[in-house]
């Protein structure tokens, strides 16, 4: 009951979908335009402070979405939090997308991790409202877990065996920008299927 309630949270509060946002955001975009003067967004309590997110992006030149992503997450939150990945004409990118798509489901573009001072807590394929991610953060903290976000909401939680072998290969081909053993852990999460159930872990 308490995971319904925070994916339907959170799909309101991504708003995102394959395509475009609407231009129904102009109200939150000037609400952010406040919060990215602050050095925090505080979301019921927990301050999020702005300096400490990062997203890292998989991407493609030729993707639309994938260049207004790459105006908009820097244009809030500052270059220095940005990391790009471009998939056109770059083995190495493809070659860690591939594993991720593997892993996910994932199979378009942009594919975009936040993290928080170090921590993984949302990967999401697609556009989404920037503005929002430290409401992301401060719900995936709430529920120890990393949100993946792949035409529906699920929680990895950080204590399930299952979801901690994806959530360290998450934070690997995102975060470290090194290649995964994709073979070995879908193994390994064969070979845990029946101490973790797929809704929990």
């Amino acid at each position: 009951m308490k995971k319904v309630g925070v994916l339907l949270l959170l799909l309101f509060l991504i708003g995102f979908s394959a395509g475009c946002i609407g231009s129904d955001n102009t109200d939150t975009t000037s609400s952010t335009s406040t919060a990215a003067q602050q050095d925090y967004v505080d979301v019921n309590g927990t301050k999020i402070y702005l300096d400490k997110v990062h997203f890292y992006m998989y991407g493609a030149k030729t993707c639309p979405h994938c260049r207004n992503m790459k105006e908009k997450i820097p244009a809030k939150y500052g270059e220095e939090s940005f990391t790009y990945y471009e998939l056109v004409n770059n083995q190495t990118n493809m070659e860690l997308f591939n594993q991720l798509a593997q892993l996910t489901g994932i199979t378009g573009v942009p594919a975009i991790a936040i993290a928080y001072n170090g921590t993984l807590y949302a990967v999401i394929e697609g556009e989404f409202d920037v503005e929002k991610a430290p409401e992301i953060i401060a719900t995936a903290m709430e529920n120890n877990g990393v949100f993946l976000i792949v035409g529906e909401t699920y929680l990895l939680p950080r204590d399930g065996p299952k979801a901690k072998l994806v959530i360290d290969a998450l934070y690997t081909l995102f975060v470290e920008h090194e290649p995964v053993d994709v073979q070995e852990i879908l193994d390994q999460l064969k070979a845990n299927s029946t101490s973790a159930g797929n809704s929990t872990g």
